[in-house]
Parts: structure tokens; C-alpha cells; sequence
């Protein structure tokens, strides 16, 4: 049997393991992670809504979240701590979506309105999803997969002098799926948990068959 001065100094080191696991659970952010392939770098902008938050014009603010520091040339990891709420002015806000910019390092098109580089997924976060929606897993990070493809322009097109970035929902085996990536997740499922975004490429394809 130990000596008893061990077993005094035993309960408070449980007490402080016991607080810490508290203090877990009780975490108000997620951790998102995004697989990219080579050359892609990625920005995410926050909303975060309040219903008694004063006037319309100050209920939802956007906050800059993410943005990783510039193109790898292989695939990739990234990872970062995302808040589920944020207090400003007195003001309790919730998280509601996170738009996620996917950008391919392409030249950019003069006066194009859209950067012909880039393209987008999102997140949305919700209190409650429907019963047949699709819910956090038990254990493990909850997986939206995508693929990207460049959609080449045809030999002798004047209107589109560069690639285009193409990215859409995908399933496991790859397929392509209808949407941008991303989907709707529900809040109190969240904290201390892990969301991430798998992004594949696809092989690149004239931009003639971009609806195939």
C-alpha cells in the first residue's frame, strides 16, 4: 500500500483533471481543416448573427477568419480554431456560415468580374437540421469532400484567354455532385469537434464540357 502522504497529494491532482475535462467541454469553437491540392491557397470570411442585436444593419458582422500565407506546391493540410459565437457591443452573436475561397493560382483575366482562378465552398450553421440531414459522427472529423478541374479554353477562343477553376461537391469515389462544397452543419454539435473540407483534382477538361 503506498505511504499515505502519496494519497493526500493524489485528489488534488484528480480534482484538477476533473476540472479540465470540464473545461472542454464546455469549449465554444471547432477546429476546421482543409485538404488542398498543389498550388491552392484558401481564405475563409465568417458571419455571425444575433436576433437581438440592435438594428438590422449591425445583426450580422463578417469576420475575416483564415487565410493560409501562399501556394505549396504539393497537397496540403491546414488548420485552424474557429469561434461558434463572438460578444461585441454587449452583443451575443452566432456563427452562420463560413465562405470558404478556394483560389488556384491562375493569371487573373483584366476587367473580368470574376477571377478565373478562384472558386468557392461553403458552410452554413444552423440550431437544428432536418431528421434526415446528415449529422456529426460519433467520433472522428466530420468530412465534406469536393473536386476542383481547370476547364481549358477551346483552340481559337477569343473570349476566354485563360483556365478556368471548377469546383463542386463530390462523394467518395469522386463523383461529381450537384453545388459547391460545403453543407450545413448544426451548432451544438460542434464544440471541440472537427469539420474538414477534402478537396481532390479532377483531370483537366475543354471548357465546352464544364456541364458534363
Amino acid at each position: 500500500m503506498p505511504p499515505r502522504p502519496f494519497q493526500c497529494h493524489l485528489w488534488p491532482l484528480l480534482s484538477v483533471m476533473a476540472a479540465l475535462a470540464l473545461t472542454g467541454c464546455a469549449s465554444d469553437d471547432f477546429t476546421f481543416e482543409a485538404d488542398l491540392p498543389g498550388d491552392f491557397q484558401l481564405t475563409g470570411d465568417a458571419q455571425y448573427s444575433g436576433a437581438n442585436c440592435g438594428d438590422s444593419a449591425s445583426q450580422t458582422v463578417t469576420h475575416h477568419l483564415f487565410e493560409t500565407p501562399g501556394h505549396s506546391e504539393r497537397p496540403h493540410r491546414v488548420s485552424f480554431q474557429v469561434p461558434l459565437s463572438t460578444h461585441e457591443g454587449g452583443c451575443r452573436r452566432d456563427l452562420s456560415r463560413i465562405q470558404i475561397r478556394l483560389d488556384g493560382d491562375s493569371a487573373d483575366l483584366a476587367g473580368s468580374p470574376r477571377a478565373p482562378d478562384q472558386a468557392f465552398a461553403t458552410l452554413d450553421f444552423r440550431n437544428r437540421l432536418p431528421d434526415a440531414a446528415q449529422r456529426m459522427p460519433d467520433r472522428g472529423a466530420r468530412i465534406f469532400d469536393g473536386r476542383c478541374r481547370w476547364l481549358q479554353p477551346a483552340p481559337g477562343e477569343l473570349l476566354m484567354k485563360e483556365r478556368t477553376l471548377q469546383c463542386q461537391a463530390s462523394d467518395l469515389a469522386g463523383s461529381w455532385l450537384e453545388g459547391s462544397p460545403g453543407g450545413s452543419l448544426q451548432r451544438d454539435e460542434l464544440p471541440g469537434r472537427i469539420v474538414r473540407l477534402a478537396i481532390g483534382m479532377a483531370p483537366d477538361v475543354p471548357a465546352t464540357a464544364a456541364g458534363e
